[in-house]
């Protein structure tokens, strides 16, 4: 049997992993490709927003998980 894989999305980009956790760095870095120095990992559960400001935290993914990437300080104008 395959080991189960956990869709979640960042800026609603869809990836997936067969790790049941992994760190706010973890998806900054190797899924939503951003900075963790400069990029705060926000958490969508319905109306509310959850910040997960430590980069070591640990996240238990569930399927359907929806996060956006804050950009810390102001944004360069292009």
């Amino acid at each position: 049997m395959p080991p189960p894989k956990y869709v979640f999305f960042v800026d609603q980009e869809k990836f997936e992993t067969e790790e049941e956790t992994r760190s706010v760095r973890q998806v900054l870095v190797d899924f939503a490709k951003e900075d963790p120095t400069s990029t705060t990992l926000v958490e969508k559960v319905g109306n509310e927003t959850i910040k997960h400001t430590d980069l070591d935290e640990i996240i238990h993914l569930k399927n359907g998980m929806k996060f956006v990437v804050f950009h810390n300080g102001p944004t360069p104008a292009s």
